[in-house]
């Protein structure tokens, strides 16, 4: 066997040896890599709204966020054809409240989903149904952590209570 062949065939078993290991460690070592290596927004979903049945368009303007409530955040929102993709860069312990402003409530509808633990990657839907005849505004949500599967939740509140808040699930 010629020396370049052999030098090829131990190059080779060198990287597939080495992507092995890096295959491996990722499965075992995924919370590591959430923790450390993520530097997407941690807190990320879909937020779509109907007013009376007609699609409500979502603008940034919309949209404040707060974490812990207080700390004001910056919220991203781009529009798509599922509703509004909403993110916020997480990163901290504790509850983050997304405030949305629709033209004809008397407050904000708000949607608190809470970091458990600083490292954690949310992802959540919101869907949001704003119903005048009925005076009521229903908020119904799933959320995932990291690569669990949270509940469903649903809330029902009558606009004569002032305030439209809703905590999606992330546990």
């Amino acid at each position: 066997m010629s020396a370049v062949k052999k030098a090829t065939k131990i190059i080779a078993v060198t990287l597939a040896v080495i992507l092995l290991l890096a295959g491996i460690s990722y499965l075992f070592l995924k919370p590591l890599y959430y923790r450390f290596f993520y530097f997407g927004d941690r807190i990320s979903g879909t937020v779509h709204i109907t007013i009376d049945g007609e699609e409500y368009d979502l603008q940034r303007s919309d949209v404040t966020g707060q974490q812990d409530f207080m700390n004001e955040v910056e919220v991203g929102v781009r529009n798509g054809t599922d509703g509004a993709r909403i993110s916020i860069h997480g990163g901290e312990y504790g509850p983050y409240s997304l405030m949305i402003n629709v033209d004809g409530l008397n407050a904000p509808l708000e949607a608190v989903i809470y970091q458990y633990n600083w490292w954690n990657i949310s992802k959540f839907t919101l869907d949001i149904s704003i119903d005048h005849a009925a005076e009521t505004v229903t908020f119904t949500s799933t959320a995932q952590v990291n690569d669990t599967p949270a509940e469903s939740r649903t809330t029902t509140i009558a606009f004569s209570d002032g305030k439209f808040k809703h905590y999606i699930v992330t546990v």
